[in-house]
Parts: C-alpha cells; sequence; structure tokens
C-alpha cells in the first residue's frame, strides 16, 4: 500500500503523480514491464508510457531489456543524493542570477511574523545565516532553545554576543549578565542582529510579534541598543553601590522617569520589595548577632 503522503512528498521533489507510482511500483515489482505497471498501479497505458519516458531521460529509471522493455528503478539512495546535488547546484545559479537582476533597496523591507513557533524558527534561521557577528538579547530561557544554533555559529568562527536576563550557561559566547526575567521592565523582549546587515526584534507576551529587517537605521538602532545594554551590565558589575548610591536601587530614580507609567510603577515595586527583603534580612542578621545579655558575665 502507497502512503498518500509519500507521493505528496515526491511530487514536491518534481514528480508527477504518475511518475511517483511508477517508480515506487518498480521499487516493489523489479524488472516489471509497462503493460505491468499499468495493470499494477491502475494508471492509463498511455500515462505510464509517459512517465516511463520522462523517468528514463532523468536517468530515474533504466531500460534493461527489449521485447519486452523491462525497466528498473535507481536505488532511493542514489535517486536522493542526486536530487539534493542537481537542487544545490540549481539554487546557487539562481541566487547569483537574482542577485544579479535585483533592485538595490537602501531603505529595507519589514516583514511582520507572528506567533512564537514562527518568531523562533526565524531566529534560528538568522543565526544559521550568520558568517562574522552575532549580538542579542535574551532571557535564559530564550538561550536554551537557540543554544544550539549559537553554539554552531561560534564554532564556525563568528562572535557571539549576548545580553542575558536570568542565569544559564554559555560558553560559546561573550555574555554580559542582567537581572532575573521577573524583575526586567518592559516585558519579554528579544532583540537580534547578525553581521550588522539584519535584524530581529520580537515580544514574546500575548500576543507574540514580531519584525524582521534589513533597514539600515533600524540595524544600526538596534545594534547600539545591544551595545548600550552590554555598557550598561559591565558598569553596574564594577560599580554597583555607586550607581545605586548616586540613582537608587536598580536606578530606579533615573529609569522611572524615562519609562511608561506602568513599567514605572513596575520598576517601583520591585525595587521596594527588594528594598523590604533586604531590611528584613539585615534585621535577622543583626538579632542573631546580638549579644544575650542572660550570659554576659
Amino acid at each position: 500500500m502507497v502512503s498518500l503522503t509519500t507521493i505528496e512528498e515526491m511530487k514536491h521533489l518534481g514528480f508527477t503523480g504518475a511518475e511517483a507510482q511508477v517508480y515506487i511500483f518498480l521499487l516493489q515489482n523489479q524488472l516489471a514491464t509497462g503493460y505491468e505497471i499499468s495493470k499494477g498501479t491502475g494508471l492509463p497505458r498511455a500515462n505510464v508510457y509517459q512517465a516511463l519516458e520522462t523517468l528514463t531521460s532523468k536517468e530515474r529509471v533504466t531500460v534493461v531489456s527489449t521485447e519486452p522493455a523491462r525497466y528498473a528503478p535507481l536505488s532511493p539512495e542514489r535517486l536522493l543524493k542526486r536530487i539534493q546535488e542537481e537542487t544545490e547546484q540549481r539554487c546557487q545559479i539562481l541566487k547569483q542570477q537574482l542577485s544579479e537582476i535585483e533592485k538595490p533597496d537602501s531603505a529595507g523591507h519589514f516583514w511582520e511574523i507572528n506567533e512564537r513557533d514562527g518568531i523562533e524558527t526565524r531566529v534560528k534561521e538568522l543565526i544559521n545565516a550568520a558568517r562574522h557577528r552575532v549580538a542579542a538579547i535574551l532571557w535564559a530561557e530564550d538561550l536554551a532553545r537557540f543554544a544550539d544554533p549559537l553554539r554552531a555559529a561560534h564554532e564556525r568562527g563568528c562572535t557571539v554576543i549576548v545580553n542575558l536576563f536570568g542565569e544559564a550557561d554559555a560558553d560559546y559566547a561573550i555574555v554580559y549578565q542582567h537581572e532575573e526575567p521577573e524583575q526586567a521592565v518592559g516585558g519579554h523582549t528579544i532583540a537580534l542582529t547578525i553581521d550588522y546587515q539584519e535584524v530581529l526584534l520580537a515580544s514574546l507576551d500575548t500576543p507574540e510579534t514580531g519584525v524582521l529587517t534589513q533597514n539600515r537605521t533600524l540595524v544600526r538602532t538596534v545594534e547600539k541598543l545591544i551595545r548600550d545594554e552590554a555598557y550598561l551590565a559591565a558598569i553596574y558589575e564594577h560599580l554597583p553601590d555607586e550607581l545605586e548610591r548616586s540613582f537608587g536601587p536598580h536606578m530606579v530614580h533615573l529609569r522611572r522617569g524615562l519609562l511608561p507609567e506602568q513599567d514605572a510603577e513596575h520598576l517601583l515595586a520591585i525595587t521596594t520589595a527588594q528594598s523590604y527583603n533586604k531590611q528584613q534580612h539585615e534585621t535577622v542578621n543583626t538579632t542573631d548577632n546580638t549579644p544575650n545579655r542572660d550570659n554576659i558575665r
């Protein structure tokens, strides 16, 4: 019993429905005649002979005898290897030809992406296409999903830079550590650039949406955003006390005036809760370290 899915997949590789059925029949019935193929598949004899003629011309089927003509199929492994090589060669030729006729577009198009699966697929495609550099802003849970393509990019010589919210291992990247995701303001977002040429921005809060573009202005803007986040993380790592003395915990006094009202309230709630927890912790430590007067002699 031949699966319709198999026939449909073969049609995607350039077979007609009749050619796919004839080839599959020959795999199951070596050295069959055209008459036997027609009888076995239920295809009209004219359609079978037309399919055999095409398959023979493409060397996917071979005539092994005459009077009557009998046919043998190329093995699936050799057939698919040949199709793969031909397709790759065709794609390379087309890539060159289309690049030559493409009209340069200095502005760059914007491609909207919807749903998390679509966003994650495009992120992986971009990373896999990178030749020199990948720079990103990711949460730890995102890094877990993209670790394999990021590691592969590093292994083929790309510089990989990650502004990371949360804790995760990433020995293949230069990591700039930020706060935990639950302390981040502005929602769950992703920013990714490759080779200073293409950028993907996405929000993974419901509804998940994203945009992909080679627009030069946006690419430069996002590159600057990623660099600024890295600068801030490095400065905060080395000068946390000085920054908090000047601007408060999480630099709340500076940031709240620059944020939308809702995000400012979220930031204030985070810093208030952390300040309270810190005070409680210090109170406990002070109590534990206070001498018991009953034991003083």
